[in-house]
């Protein structure tokens, strides 16, 4: 019988010892996944592919070395390579790797029947996409499109007693569509869906709002005046403009160095008392759902922001030893770096007003489905075009615009948030809802 990824992990950590390391960390994963791809509203392929690696970090006191393989025959000269390459590293007190914590598994995450899951029927799901959007309209094109599975076991093992794995299976699915009228072309619209049971495989709604969306812009004109006003932004604008900034001022790593404006702000105000902000890394059938992050230390549900406030930022091990704070479970990554930073399944609570609630208050204003442009995590400073935008005038949605530009300040738009809808949904690991925010400058233009 093959050994499992968490006993490979523990052999390396005994190698790394042997060749010097005073504390080694072994993160291994092994997947298997299958993608069947949509370009240009045809099945172009679909491919199965397994992954196999593991990233050896190896201590020497508090200097730090790391090497990674994608061979397990290779594993042994990994774990050398480190503890060589930690020798040869200049110190830091920060370096540490966790200590052990009550890892308590997620349910939920691994569904036997993805075991016999097939190519075959990903390929039709994959076709199903097609025909759904075929049967909507015959002006909307499928541009990019696909379906994939993927069964996946990974584990961790260090010198401080962390030893645990689990195994996931997970669904994903995502379409960007566009709709085409004569010479009229809409916005594109992208959607994603994801489940980890076999039997909850549904991608009819996805493909029913992407189409929606699309057909929704065609026919847009430019928006014929510039003001400066409220701005409704949905799920997708809001991951685009204002997630962003948010998990770089929260990245603790970040403010070790020095970076994040919210760096000195735990307990301040920094946003409107309307946002709240949690993430959840054993939320129920989440995306990133897991009972451990990239180090092995135990995931819980985490306030970020409440009512505004700065309540915690994200920590792994390093971050929390550098800033006196508590490890909040955080540790991002592959099995190719050492741990970063990152969220798990990131959530924006919901408002009590819907979003036509939210339209009826603009006198005038533009809802904007879709951001393309810069964010700068660092000043807040933001420009770009406004996709898949509508026109707001006293309370009502008027027409879809083009060709519009939006900018302003992340962290001014933070602090006059005027509204969070009821309606949220989930982009990736991401849930959010519809989110009103104040003195944008809204710049019209030609079509582009």
């Amino acid at each position: 019988m093959n050994p499992s990824v968490l006993e490979l992990c523990r052999s390396g950590i005994a190698a790394a010892r042997r060749f010097g390391a005073t504390d080694a960390e072994v993160y291994g994963i092994s997947a298997d996944t299958t993608t069947a791809t949509i370009e240009k509203h045809d099945l172009l392929m679909a491919k199965t592919q397994r992954e196999t690696a593991f990233g050896v970090r190896a201590l020497v006191g508090n200097q730090v070395g790391f090497a990674s393989t994608n061979d397990v025959s290779d594993l042994e000269r990994a774990c050398r390579e480190a503890a060589l390459l930690a020798k040869a590293s200049p110190g830091d007190p920060s370096n540490v790797l966790p200590a052990s914590g009550p890892i308590v598994p997620v349910d939920g995450l691994y569904d036997v029947d993805a075991e016999r899951y097939t190519t075959d029927r990903a390929v039709r799901e994959a076709i199903g996409i097609l025909e759904i959007a075929e049967a909507i309209d015959r002006r909307i094109l499928i541009g990019d499109g696909e379906f994939s599975f993927r069964r996946s076991e990974r584990a961790v093992a260090n010198t401080r007693g962390v030893g645990t794995d689990e195994r996931t299976s997970l669904f994903l699915y995502s379409v960007l569509a566009t709709a085409k009228d004569g010479e009229r072309v809409s916005n594109m619209d992208y959607q994603f869906g994801a489940t980890r049971r076999v039997d909850r495989i549904d991608v009819e709604p996805i493909v029913r709002r992407a189409c929606r969306n699309a057909l929704d812009s065609l026919g847009a004109e430019p928006c014929g005046a510039s003001f400066r006003g409220s701005v409704l932004l949905s799920p997708q604008a809001v991951e685009s403009l204002l997630v962003g900034l948010i998990l770089f001022q929260v990245n603790a790593r970040n403010a070790v160095r020095r970076q994040a404006r919210w760096a000195d702000c735990l307990g301040q105000r920094v946003a409107a008392p309307t946002l709240t902000v949690v993430d959840d890394g054993r939320l129920p059938g989440g995306v990133a759902a897991s009972a451990f992050d990239r180090e092995g230390s135990p995931h819980a549900r985490l306030t970020i922001l409440e009512e505004g406030k700065l309540v915690s930022l994200l920590h792994n091990a390093y971050s929390a030893t550098a800033l006196g704070q508590q490890n909040t479970g955080h540790a991002a990554g592959s099995a190719q770096s050492v741990p970063a930073i990152g969220p798990t399944n990131l959530t924006i609570l919901p408002g009590s007003a819907t979003k036509d609630e939210l339209v009826s208050e603009i006198r005038q204003g533009l809802l904007v489905t879709r951001f393309s442009g810069n964010v700068d995590p660092v000043s807040g400073d933001f420009s770009g075009v406004a996709k898949g935008a509508q026109l707001i005038s006293n309370g009502r949605l008027e027409r879809a615009v083009t060709g519009t530009l939006i900018a302003g300040n992340v962290f001014e738009c933070l602090e006059t948030l005027s509204g969070v809808s009821r309606e949220q949904e989930t982009i990736v690991n991401l849930t959010l809802p519809y989110v009103r925010v104040e003195r944008v400058s809204v710049t019209a233009g030609t079509a582009c």
